[in-house]
């Protein structure tokens, strides 16, 4: 094999293995639940059950180990919030019970961290930790993931979910979608840092479209961190944002891209 022949067999082995990480590694992390419209009792509430979403095969995949959340929390309709202690097991079901009628957010971040790729030894090496110290560095990653479960109980106004809970990257509908039906547009916002997150992608898809990582819809939002996604059929839908950039100067001795996750997660009546 002459060199020309296994330089170009070098870069097509690096970009298969790119196209893996953002696939094997780059986890998405979303919220299930088993009713998102549960119904009301004035004596009992409404029950459900949240559970985690983690991987790339909706709406389970892989297992999250409960020591990953930074925060697991239900924001109420009167903006007030309370702790979530997640359940035991891989997806970590936890019941819910709500005690009022109107608006619930079930929100949850993971622990930050880094991921990198490495050639070593004619091999690709991975490592989740930064590229301090490593040589020939591939890939290298900063990451964070937020998400969030819209639960609706009673009757809600169109714009019930519309205040951010105050993640780092957020999707915040600006209607509501308990109010649409299949082939109407969902309006959302995505905010980045308290600020609107302009001409970020935005995927969404609804359970049961793919067995794989293929969403339903794909688009991009304004200048203003909006759009539009349509709703093409009921069910449980699955919104993210995906937000990459160069590292900062700050940051560039760890890593070299800076990777922002945020889904939410509704039913479509």
């Amino acid at each position: 094999m002459n060199k020309i022949t296994q330089k170009m067999t070098q870069i097509i082995f690096i970009l298969l293995c790119l196209m893996i990480t953002d696939s094997a590694f780059g986890h998405n992390l979303w919220l299930n639940a088993i009713d998102f419209s549960p119904k009301f009792s004035k004596r009992t509430g409404a029950h459900t059950k949240i559970y985690f979403g983690f991987g790339h095969r909706f709406p389970v995949q892989d297992f999250l180990d409960k020591e990953k959340l930074t925060e697991f929390k239900l924001v109420k309709p009167d903006g007030q919030s309370q702790d979530l202690e997640a359940g035991e097991g891989g997806f970590l079901a936890t019941p819910l019970i709500i005690k009022k009628e109107g608006a619930h957010i079930v929100a949850a971040g993971t622990k930050h961290g880094f991921y990198t790729m490495y050639m070593k030894n004619s091999r690709m090496h991975h490592k989740l930790g930064s590229k301090e110290g490593l040589e020939k560095v591939v890939l290298s990653l900063y990451f964070e993931n937020y998400t969030k479960a819209l639960i609706n109980v009673g009757k809600t106004i169109d714009n019930a979910y519309s205040t951010p809970v105050g993640h780092g990257t957020e999707i915040v509908p600006l209607e509501n979608p308990y109010l649409k039906k299949a082939g109407d547009t969902l309006k959302v916002k995505v905010i980045h840092n308290g600020r609107p997150a302009s001409f970020c992608n935005v995927f969404a898809t609804y359970v049961g479209f793919s067995s794989t990582e293929d969403y339903a819809f794909a688009n991009k939002t304004n200048s203003k961190g909006i759009t539009k996604i349509r709703l093409l059929r009921p069910g449980q839908w699955i919104v993210k944002a995906v937000i990459r950039k160069p590292a900062t100067k700050e940051m560039s001795k760890k890593c070299i891209e800076m990777k922002y996750s945020a889904t939410i997660s509704f039913e479509v009546p």
